[in-house]
Formats: C-alpha cells, structure tokens, sequence
C-alpha cells in the first residue's frame, strides 16, 4: 500500500506541473491538425495494449519502463474531444446546419475508440466517450432538433427505470442472451436487483452499501473505517473510492466532495460561456460531459443506483494516467479561459 501513495504522489507530482505547462501553453496549436495526428496517435496506442498481458482480465494498459503503466483510453478522452471540437468549429464557420453528414463523422470518430475500448473490454471508459458526444451535440442541434433529442434521452432513462422497478427472475434469461461479456451481464444484472446473489456479482456494490451506510452522519473517522481498513470492498482505491469516503467521512464528507464537484462543474460551465471561440466552448463542454458522467456513475454504482462499470472518480480515484488526463485537461481549460480576451481583440 506504501507503493500505491508513493507512485500517486509522483502521477500528483508531474499531473500538476503538466497542468501548469499547458496553461501557458497556447490552446490553438492543438486544434488544428495536431488534433487528427494525436487522435490517430491514440488509436495506435489502443491497439498496442493489446500485446501486454491482461490485468484483472482487461488489457487496458501499456507498461512503461520502471514498472509503471499507462492506459491509452484515457489520453483519448482529450483527442476525441479535441478532434470533434475542431469537426464541429469547421462546420459552424461554414453556417452548415446539423444533418445525417454530421451525425456520420461525429459518429464515426467517436465508435472506432470506442470498439477498441470496449475490446479491452472497459465499458466505463468507452460509454465515457458517448457522454462526451452526447454533451457536445448538444451546441450543434437547432431547437427542434434539441426537443427530440431530450425526448429520446427521456425515454431511454424512463426504460432503464422501469426495468429496474419490474425486474423479475425471467429477466435475467433475457439479459442473458444479450452479445457482452459474461460479466458485464452480471453486472446489469446486480444494477436491476443488487439484492439478487449477494455473494456474487453484486458483492461489491452490497459491500459499498454497507460501508456508506456505517459512515452515518460524520463517519467513523479516517483511517478507521471497519470496511474500508479491512479490504472489505473490492477495488476501494479505484473505482469504489467513495465507498471509502462514505464510511470513514460519513454523510457529511461526502455531501462536501459533491459539493466541490458541483463547484468545479459550474465554474466550467461559466468559462465556456465567457470565451468567444466556439472551439473553445465545444472543447469545454465536452469536458463537463467527460466529468458529469464519470461523477454519477461513479458515486451511482457506489449507491448501487448506476450499474458497475469500473471507472474512476475524477482527482480522487487511485490511478496515475487518470490524474494526468484531468489535470492536462484542466490546464487547457485554464489556457482557453485566459486567451478568450485576447480573441476578443483578433
């Protein structure tokens, strides 16, 4: 465990000085063709994971020299989002309206990473990248076009609801006919009924229950979490890290982490609407989507509302490429927010 606090300590170490670099860092180089080179880069990488061995049953990593690994699907996060951005900017400059044309590309950039990481298999982190697309579209659609768009969003929430609330035994005959890996079918079917074989698949998410449960109103104090210290939920460091935070923060802690993230959100949420580069805003609000659904699903699973899908809560989660990608990501952010005034003056 010593290890795991110094490695983060070093990913903290370079994460924040990256951070830094690409603050100064001027924005625009990265969204010309650069963004097309690193998202092909990317790509390469995707497939490179492929000839290392398997790690919990996923190849997602690349290990680098001195034992440390890096995990590709995460630096793709930010070319996906740089290279539609960019597709989207063009579009905008030309007044094109939204049509099939658009859906297509944006589509297909977006479903040939997303394939790569689902092979690895990640389902976090390739339904990660639909939620950066779903949030980015949301610029490029007119009126009408956002209306049957909420609607569709609507009822697909309403479906995954009503499954939840009716689901029986026969369900998982039908779950299980469907073409994922066997245990991504366990795990939709410990979202629908965690209670359904609690020494199974829904272990980890019975698990976390417990722990966030025992934290009450101002947990049981750092350090001495019964379920957190005793390696009672599987993956704590990582994936189920708010379990953690739940039992030895309680309520109370855990209420204070949302809150900053809520924070961190709206304040992203009002720098995309101050700059005036629609590059800009599209890169930013692709990022809010980035970090919207790795929050809820992340704290959901946790709360057995959202189903298991191994992704990380973003600047807290154990995790050394995780922490760089945000932290890169935060620095152009911060890059595009002091350069808006001086578009303003092109």
């Amino acid at each position: 465990m010593e290890d795991w606090y110094q490695k983060q300590l070093i990913w903290e170490i370079i994460s924040f000085v990256c951070m830094i670099a690409f603050a100064i860092l001027d924005y625009r180089i990265l969204r010309g063709f650069l963004s097309w080179i690193g998202y092909g880069i990317c790509l390469i990488l995707l497939v490179c994971v492929f000839f290392y061995p398997a790690k919990n049953g996923a190849q997602c990593w690349i290990t680098l020299p001195g034992g440390m690994q890096f995990q590709p699907s995460e630096l793709t996060k930010i070319f996906v989002i740089l290279t539609i951005s960019r597709y989207m900017t063009k579009a905008k400059q030309k007044n094109e309206s939204f049509g099939f044309k658009h859906f297509f590309v944006i589509f297909m950039i977006n479903i040939v990473p997303f394939l790569l990481i689902l092979k690895q298999p990640h389902l976090g982190q390739a339904l990660t990248l639909v939620g950066i697309t779903g949030a980015m579209m949301v610029l490029f659609l007119s009126r009408k076009q956002l209306v049957y768009y909420t609607l569709i969003v609507a009822a697909g929430l309403t479906v995954i609801i009503l499954a939840k609330t009716v689901f029986t035994e026969q369900s998982i005959e039908f779950v299980d006919k469907l073409p994922f890996l066997n245990h991504q079918k366990e795990r939709i079917v410990t979202f629908l009924d965690p209670e359904i074989e609690k020494m199974g698949a829904s272990y980890q998410v019975t698990q976390a229950k417990l722990a966030i449960g025992s934290g009450q109103l101002v947990g049981r104090g750092i350090i001495n979490g019964t379920a957190t210290q005793g390696n009672w939920v599987p993956e704590q460091w990582t994936d189920f890290i708010f379990s953690a935070i739940g039992e030895e923060l309680g309520f109370l802690g855990g209420s204070v982490l949302l809150t900053l993230f809520f924070v961190f959100l709206y304040r992203l949420t009002v720098i995309a609407g101050q700059t005036n580069d629609f590059f800009s805003t599209s890169f930013i609000t692709g990022v809010i989507g980035m970090f919207t659904f790795q929050i809820v699903e992340n704290v959901g699973m946790n709360l057995a509302m959202m189903p298991v899908t191994g992704i990380t809560l973003p600047f807290v989660s154990y995790g050394g490429t995780s922490l760089l990608t945000n932290f890169v990501i935060v620095g152009m952010v911060l890059s595009m927010k002091h350069r808006s005034k001086e578009l303003f003056f092109d």
